[in-house]
């Protein structure tokens, strides 16, 4: 009998490609908010009654930084308590719980990364703010659980898929539109081909629980990042042209120290050599 995985946040971006790998492997039921509010106590109860899951992984999230910024309490409302609604049906199911967090818990710490899983997050967003408190809450509920704090993935559109807006997208979208990209040197941050991340589900389905950084190994900026790209879309000549930077007036670095992961033998491909891999994939290069 094929496990049962409830996913919510099933219509983003790594939700959609992820049942559309799994959808013959696993029994998946995926739910986006027209389809369950988690915010909402007893649906989510009757809701993980009726499928009774093997697993869940809670994406679910109100993860734009402005929005959440102005409207406080609807974003902890979401992020926060329906976070522990998920984990509290996770408990009387008996479910096992994948919850994705992000590096942005880290966005406002002095020192730079990378972070390990042992280092003190402080976050000055309210969505870093929310993922934190969410963790801690669910800790309390719930020992069966993973905690994924994400870096930033990447991807290009696929048919039945969204697309949000990444570093590969993006670059592809301003050259193919004829406009300047504008960089920072002092912003480095893991970059991670999503599909790496989801082919790694079932190997993550199997080791220890905790919290484990998550993603690929990236020492360039964003600037390097950029013009990596360009590069390899044949637009060396043009690098002058097509990319300039502009620097933030403080150095970001919210990259993430995954070894803890990678000595349960769950490992990233280095972030420029992933993006190369990814346009090899769509058949960009060669």
């Amino acid at each position: 009998m094929k496990k049962k995985i409830l996913i919510t946040g099933a219509k983003g971006f790594f939700g959609t490609r992820f049942i559309q790998r799994y959808q013959h492997e696993f029994d998946i039921l995926g739910l986006d908010v027209e389809q369950l509010d988690i915010t909402d106590k007893p649906e989510v109860d009757s809701t993980f009654a009726q499928f009774k899951p093997d697993y869940v992984i809670h994406a679910a999230a109100i993860a734009v930084t402005d929005f959440c910024n102005k409207h406080p309490d609807v974003a902890h409302k979401v992020n926060v308590g329906g976070a522990i609604n998920v984990a509290n049906a996770c408990k009387a199911q008996g479910a096992k719980l994948v919850f994705i967090s992000t590096e942005q818990i880290f966005n406002g710490n002095p020192e730079a990364g990378p972070y390990t899983e042992q280092d003190t997050p402080v976050p000055d967003t309210v969505y870093g703010q929310n993922k934190l408190e969410a963790e801690h809450e669910l800790k309390s509920i719930l020992d069966e659980m993973w905690v994924l704090r994400f870096t930033w993935l990447f991807g290009l559109p696929e048919r039945h898929t969204s697309i949000n807006p990444n570093v590969l997208w993006n670059a592809m979208q301003a050259l193919t539109n004829g406009e300047v990209m504008q960089e920072r040197r002092n912003e480095f941050r893991g970059l991670t081909y999503v599909h790496e991340l989801i082919e790694q589900f079932p190997k993550i389905f199997t080791i220890p629980y905790g919290t484990y950084h998550t993603g690929a190994h990236n020492p360039a900026s964003r600037y390097d990042i950029a013009e990596h790209i360009l590069s390899e879309l044949g637009q060396t000549a043009r690098l002058a042209e097509l990319l300039e930077a502009n620097d933030a007036p403080k150095t970001r670095d919210v990259r993430l120290d995954t070894s803890k992961l990678a000595a349960q033998g769950v490992t990233f491909t280095e972030s420029k050599l992933a993006i190369s891999k990814c346009l090899r994939e769509f058949h960009f290069i060669k």
